[in-house]
């Protein structure tokens, strides 16, 4: 794991590019900072640099556990990118929705039902 800033942004930034692309990086380093936060890099650094670029479970199993967080949450709009970055990181289109069929007895039929609708209507935009 890294853990110097400009290490932990570089490979945030290689992790982001590889999973959403140059375009959604681009887009996050160049979006307006949220009330004197820089949330872009918070993420770059601490939620990609740090924890999706450590070694022990692959980008599949994170964003599998990613969605599965996402859709417990309630998150659509956050998931709805999480999607996009599964297929980056390898799942396909079966295992996406797979993942929100999966989730029905855990979260029950509305919640799982919204996630399944956010994930088919995302795959439906690829």
């Amino acid at each position: 794991m890294t853990n110097t800033a400009p290490s932990r942004r570089a490979a945030g930034e290689q992790v982001v590019r590889e999973m959403f692309g140059e375009t959604f990086l681009r887009e996050q380093l160049t979006g307006p900072a949220d009330s004197g936060v820089d949330l872009a890099r918070l993420a770059l650094e601490q939620c990609y640099g740090d924890i999706w670029a450590r070694p022990g479970l692959d980008r599949r199993s994170r964003s599998l556990v990613t969605l599965g967080i996402l859709m417990a949450l309630g998150h659509p709009a956050e998931l709805r990118n999480h999607v996009l970055g599964a297929l980056g990181n390898g799942l396909t289109s079966e295992e996406i929705l797979e993942t929100a069929v999966q989730a029905v007895p855990y979260l029950g039929l509305p919640a799982a039902g919204q996630a399944l609708a956010v994930a088919a209507e995302t795959l439906g935009e690829t």
